[in-house]
């Protein structure tokens, strides 16, 4: 069955009404999907529970059990344990997960793995499964055993026998303004990302499963592995999907400033796709493109990650939305869509000096202070490519560098290292 809805209209967002260049197909689950968070966090199964009950409302459009996330928590440790001991957050593993929620549902959840040289056929895994399925795609992100997502709709555009994958929407299980046990923020809201964002940054494989053991906890069959939640018809064998995940269009030549970032935000939307979106183009309409950030950021690979940071901003001035553009081109690479508009007031870099000054010791001076976010960096402001920070180095008296002091965009909140 093919779940894809051609998109042929486009929506006016922003100022002067920019409509996407292309018509694409929607792959989204059979029912609506409610956004759903767990009171449980970091070390926790809480937000695997919240992802999964997503993914089964979005399938088979079913019911929250009485105390849903103990419950599903309690039923996934019985059936992890099962199959013997695992060292996955309060016993609950990803087979354990789908069987919990085949109790549900009574329908074919399944847990799916691929070696982590493999990332592809796990990506063209998680198109068929909106595809042809209609299930969301419950998935780890950031590698983290304590950190997951349902994916609910994929937006691509048929090329030579494959997809083009131009979004990936998903929302986050975990409990808003939390953390998991890496520092990287549980967020309210839509989460929409190029696919090529989504390939290289969000989904990694399962590293971070256990502090007694991580990042060597080798024994356990998902550790290092590409992790999938789904619901395949049952006992059907399914040929792959190829599909690309890329890149979206660029929207200038010769590299960015804050200034083109603001001006040509709406280009980059649109060019983006996300003027055939109407969930978010109908919570960002009316907004216009606050000032632009430029971030000096880091992906998980290490690698350079260079972006400008630009909210949307509402008549009432308050934040509906975050975006990221592409620092060589303007390219769109990601949007979050705040699930509740926000007053967001943020620091520059002088006013963050002025803050980072207060964590220096007699005689200390300050260095740098780009703004920048690594989520290979555990740090108390927390991790999100939103939610960027500047880094200062703080220098001694004999001119060698004594720490680190972070000071956050958002809310000014400073942390020193060490």
């Amino acid at each position: 069955m093919n779940r894809s809805n051609h998109v042929m209209s486009a929506l006016v967002l922003g100022i002067g009404g920019l409509a996407a260049p292309a018509s694409a197909d929607v792959f989204v689950p059979h029912f609506p999907v409610t956004e759903l968070h767990s009171v449980q966090g970091a070390f926790s199964a809480g937000s695997f529970a919240a992802a999964g009950m997503m993914g089964a409302q979005g399938f088979s459009n079913a019911s929250l059990p009485p105390s849903w996330e103990l419950s599903m928590i309690s039923s996934c440790t019985a059936q992890t344990q099962a199959l013997g001991v695992s060292i996955w957050p309060q016993g609950c593993n990803p087979t354990g997960m789908a069987v919990a929620l085949r109790q549900v549902t009574s329908t074919s959840w399944v847990a799916a793995a691929w070696a982590d040289t493999d990332q592809a056929s796990a990506l063209n895994e998680m198109v068929t499964s909106l595809q042809a399925f209609g299930s969301p795609v419950v998935v780890p992100i950031f590698g983290q055993a304590d950190h997951w997502v349902t994916v609910t709709q994929i937006t691509a555009t048929s090329s030579g026998g494959s997809w083009l994958v131009n979004l990936v929407k998903y929302l986050d299980g975990g409990p808003p303004g939390g953390f998991d046990s890496n520092f990287n923020n549980y967020d309210a809201g839509v989460h929409a990302f190029s696919g090529n964002t989504w390939r290289n940054f969000f989904f990694k494989v399962a590293t971070n499963i256990n502090p007694s053991c991580d990042p060597t906890c080798t024994s356990d069959p998902f550790y290092s592995r590409y992790v999938l939640v789904f619901d395949p018809p049952r006992g059907q064998a399914h040929p792959a999907i190829p599909a690309v995940f890329a890149n979206a269009p660029g929207v200038v030549q010769g590299g960015m400033t804050e200034a083109l970032a603001q001006t040509e935000l709406w280009n980059a939307l649109a060019a983006g796709g996300i003027a055939a979106d109407r969930e978010i183009g109908s919570a960002i309409r009316g907004g216009v493109a606050g000032p632009a950030f430029q971030v000096n950021a880091v992906l998980p690979s290490g690698a350079a990650w260079n972006y400008y940071l630009v909210p949307i901003v509402s008549p009432a001035n308050t934040v509906l939305a975050l975006v990221q553009l592409a620092a060589a081109d303007g390219a769109f690479e990601g949007i979050h869509v705040l699930s509740t508009p926000a007053q967001l007031t943020p620091v520059t870099r002088k006013q963050a000096e002025v803050l980072a000054a207060r964590a220096l010791a007699p005689g200390e001076r300050l260095t740098g202070g780009a703004l920048t976010w690594n989520p290979r960096t555990k740090t108390q402001l927390g991790t999100s490519p939103t939610s960027p920070y500047y880094e200062f180095d703080a220098i001694d008296t004999a001119s060698q560098r004594a720490g680190l002091v972070r000071v956050a965009l958002h809310r000014g909140t400073v942390e020193r290292v060490p």
